[in-house]
């Protein structure tokens, strides 16, 4: 007389129960692998595709689609059924099945990628400024003693891509640097 509440159990295919042939683990024990996805506690063994299309996800270690990743549980990252790598080195490496991810989960996957794009750019710039001021104090000590020409100099600008992320209210723009920044090129060599 009452509903039942809960997550309905998938309904999966026998022949994604078993390893496509992808990888050929000979100490997998097939009846357990069967019944953890039946369980839905893994991800079923979808045959990979190795072009992306709509709502697949990527494994970042055979680099195939799937309709659905395990997460480690570790670090959360996606990884599917048939292949085996630990992202973070811990002792009991465990994944869990938590089915397709949400427009939630992929918004806060596409502002952590935006967030390492934009460290790695400002990393890039301030090596260059480094540089620059490296260079100039070797121009401004050549100079005093004499001994040095002088360097050339080529500015160029860079640039970088703004994204948007399809999470409500948050939106990351990456900055644009409009001032030029000098690449540092050697003086033209001489023939004596």
């Amino acid at each position: 007389m009452g509903n039942k509440l809960g997550r309905r159990r998938q309904v999966i295919d026998e022949k994604y129960t078993r390893p496509q042939g992808l990888y050929n683990h000979k100490d997998v024990d097939h009846k357990k692998l069967r019944k953890l996805i039946l369980e839905s506690k893994l991800a079923p063994c979808y045959p990979g595709d190795e072009e992306c299309t709509c709502n697949l996800e990527e494994c970042p270690i055979c680099f195939l689609y799937y309709p659905s990743l395990n997460r480690s549980r570790c670090c959360m990252k996606s990884i599917c059924t048939v292949v085996r790598c630990p992202f973070c080195k811990t002792e009991n490496y465990a994944v869990e099945y938590r089915g397709v991810k949400t427009k939630e989960e992929k918004g806060l996957e596409q502002i952590e990628e935006q967030r390492v794009i934009e460290a790695k750019i400002r990393m890039r710039q301030q090596e260059i400024q480094d540089e620059e001021e490296r260079m100039l104090k070797r121009q401004e000590l050549g100079y005093s003693g004499g001994n040095m020409s002088p360097v050339g100099v080529e500015y160029s600008s860079v640039a970088v891509p703004s994204s948007r992320t399809p999470v409500e209210s948050e939106e990351i723009v990456a900055s644009l640097n409009s001032s030029p920044s000098p690449m540092i090129r050697p003086p033209p060599r001489t023939n004596r």
